[in-house]
């Protein structure tokens, strides 16, 4: 139901821009995108992906959990469209599906299938955090018609994960217990169950700075971030036929703040955003709405892609569970 709303939600703010801006608009700069530069969007998504896939592994080799290449790719792969399509936010939902195909597959631990996960979105956020802060000053420094309010909006949206990671970090260094904070911090009886505690000391493992991890860690992210940043700077390189990084930053900034609304796969508030951030660049918010399509496009692409290994790891699990419960009755009735 919630995710019914917000679809339809997105979808009505998604169909009162384009009315707004109007289809020939767009279509007119839609028509300059060839299909070879769609190629290089596309081929640039993937390179992302395989370095997120790399980071992944790294982070599971570090743990000392050997798994392969390709099973571990078509999980990543399988989260995708679980995240991007079926959640009412773009940027989190695969994460407990990742886990437990982690824990079915390979037969991993819970505690070292979730801590692979929640390392790997720690180290996402503080990457990010730096894309961010040079992206809103970029727009504060280009912007001709400067957004009413942007200071508040961005410095809000920054300091949230900035108060985040600091309290994450500080803890992490000194090698004190998150979670018995937030426990007390939240006045909840601590029950006896280990996972919690065994899943923080996976954590603290990798973040050690002492160990080196994090730093390689954090390098493999700002790398897939690059590539991500660099998608931005060529899709407006592609529509505009002139770019630059401060330009690309700025957009991007854009680009990971419409994920925080609750609209599956960004559906109105990626269109809204940019038609605000490219109008007051003076790119043109037919321009804008351009970006986001072609952005989503490859996305969706991604999505499509990893629809196929869903269904393909869903019918796996499905069947290992039932041949489980067979299992399991034989051998009672074998002890009866």
């Amino acid at each position: 139901m919630i995710f019914l709303f917000s679809f339809l939600l997105g979808l009505a703010l998604f169909t009162w821009i384009i009315k707004w801006i109007g289809w020939k608009d767009i279509l007119d700069v839609l028509f300059n995108f060839s299909g070879y530069q769609g190629i290089v969007i596309l081929g640039i998504t993937l390179l992302s992906w395989f370095v997120g896939l790399w980071r992944w592994k790294f982070i599971l080799k570090s743990q000392e959990c050997e798994v392969s290449n390709r099973g571990l790719g078509e999980i990543l792969f399988a989260s995708f469209p679980i995240t991007f399509l079926f959640t009412p936010t773009a940027v989190l939902g695969g994460e407990v599906f990742r886990a437990y195909s982690l824990k079915k597959r390979f037969f991993l631990p819970w505690d070292k299938s979730v801590a692979s996960v929640a390392i790997e979105r720690l180290l996402g956020a503080s990457v990010l955090l730096f894309y961010l802060i040079f992206g809103a000053v970029s727009f504060v420094f280009l912007a001709e018609t400067p957004l009413k309010n942007f200071k508040i909006i961005a410095l809000s949206f920054i300091g949230l994960l900035v108060s985040g990671l600091v309290i994450f970090y500080f803890k992490c260094f000194k090698k004190e217990s998150i979670l018995k904070w937030i426990i007390k911090f939240l006045g909840i009886k601590n029950k006896k169950n280990n996972l919690p505690e065994n899943i923080e000391k996976e954590i603290f493992h990798f973040f050690d700075h002492k160990r080196g991890l994090i730093w390689k860690g954090l390098g493999i992210t700002f790398l897939k971030y690059f590539l991500i940043l660099t998608r931005c700077w060529i899709i407006i390189f592609f529509l505009h036929g002139q770019s630059g990084i401060l330009i690309a930053l700025a957009i991007f900034f854009f680009v990971n703040l419409s994920h925080f609304f609750p609209f599956p796969a960004d559906l109105g508030s990626l269109e809204a955003l940019q038609v605000l951030a490219f109008g007051s660049l003076g790119l043109g918010a037919a321009a804008g709405v351009s970006f986001s399509f072609i952005s989503r496009g490859a996305d969706l692409v991604i999505a499509i892609l990893g629809l196929i290994f869903l269904f393909k790891l869903g019918i796996k699990f499905f069947i290992e569970n039932i041949e489980e419960k067979i299992y399991k009755i034989f051998n009672r009735k074998n002890k009866i």
